[in-house]
């Protein structure tokens, strides 16, 4: 059942300049329980995305529903309420510099009216879930950033959400400290059942703990479909860049050590299944086609938990070769596409 459903979505900004307009007609479905990543390059209109689900932004056309109430028809204390079942975690944690750690977490449940012991006892608990019971009465200046984050994902499950936004949560750590939340997050979503929505810049982020993903390019869905279908049969421009390109985080790495040497006329992808990973396909095409082939760039990535293999290779100038070589490889239950060099820069 979906959870989270957008409709149309548009949005529009009046500036100086004049209108700008941050998203044009989106639709996506969230189902419950799901971990659905919503991905773009910097300036995708991600985080407007985000605010509108929660209707921090009203969408200036379009529906919007949450549980299977439309937003637009509630009153504005219905969607306070409604707010309180969407957590939200930031890039830059949000927390309380003056409040100690359990003070942080007991923060929006004084709000709420919770009894101070009561507060207390449920602020202890989560800090237990994500692994900070040691930290109850420091501060956040006395934190690393990870710990930072931890408390913010505490305190948004202190109103007991049933949904959790999570806009660039991991953008500001590094790669050891963003695995450890990305673990702690799929902690909450299969022993809580909360839905978590993650915005992200980060294909890496998308691959290691999303099911399903819609990306976003120039404030549209340029598509959606679920992670590993996505990775293996990228369609659209914007997702074969986020892809095989790299996406913004990995893209100057990538281009170091590949684009440089990209001077083939034709090069194609392609993703090794379970069934052809363990055997060597490639040497096996040179030999049994008797034609060579450039191996641009050779990498294995973790989607959804299981190790994928993906290849770039450099083809030569005689479409009568690649034919041969492109047959043999699909029928050894290979994914083959051709890929361009602005799709690799």
């Amino acid at each position: 059942m979906a959870i989270v459903e957008l409709q149309g979505l548009s949005k529009t900004f009046a500036t100086n300049e004049g209108e700008v307009q941050a998203l044009k007609n989106i639709s996506l479905s969230v189902e419950e329980g799901d971990i659905y990543g919503i991905i773009g390059m910097s300036g995708a209109g991600k985080s407007t995305l985000v605010r509108c689900i929660n209707y921090l932004e009203v969408p200036t056309a379009g529906k919007v529903v949450v549980e299977g109430k439309e937003l637009a028809k509630l009153s504005d204390n219905e969607i306070r309420k409604e707010r309180e079942r969407v957590g939200m975690i930031f890039q830059s944690f949000n927390l309380l510099m003056q409040k100690s750690v359990i003070d942080n977490v007991c923060f929006p449940l004084m709000l709420q009216g919770v009894k101070k012991n009561e507060a207390k006892k449920k602020a202890e608990e989560l800090l237990n879930l994500v692994e900070l019971s040691d930290k109850l009465k420091n501060y956040p200046a006395q934190l690393s950033g990870g710990q930072r984050q931890r408390v913010a994902i505490a305190r948004a499950l202190a109103s007991d959400p049933k949904i959790l936004l999570c806009d660039e949560a991991t953008s500001a750590l590094d790669p050891q400290t963003t695995q450890s939340i990305l673990a702690l997050l799929k902690k909450i979503n299969k022993e809580l059942g909360i839905t978590i929505i993650i915005i992200t810049h980060q294909m890496s982020v998308v691959r290691e703990i999303c099911n399903n993903v819609a990306i976003i390019e120039n404030g549209e869905l340029a598509e959606s479909g679920t992670v590993s279908d996505i990775f293996a049969h990228p369609k659209s421009h914007a997702a074969k860049r986020l892809i095989i390109g790299g996406g913004d985080s990995e893209r100057s790495t990538l281009r170091d050590k590949t684009v440089s040497i990209l001077h083939e006329s034709k090069k194609i992808r392609i993703v090794f299944s379970e069934n052809s990973s363990y055997e060597p396909v490639i040497a096996n095409m040179v030999l049994t086609t008797g034609h060579p082939v450039n191996i641009l760039r050779a990498d294995t990535k973790n989607v959804g938990g299981t190790a994928k293999g993906e290849m770039i290779l450099g083809l030569s100038d005689d479409e009568n070769i690649n034919r041969k070589i492109i047959s043999y490889l699909e029928e050894h239950n290979l994914s083959v596409e051709e890929v361009s060099d602005d799709v690799l820069s």
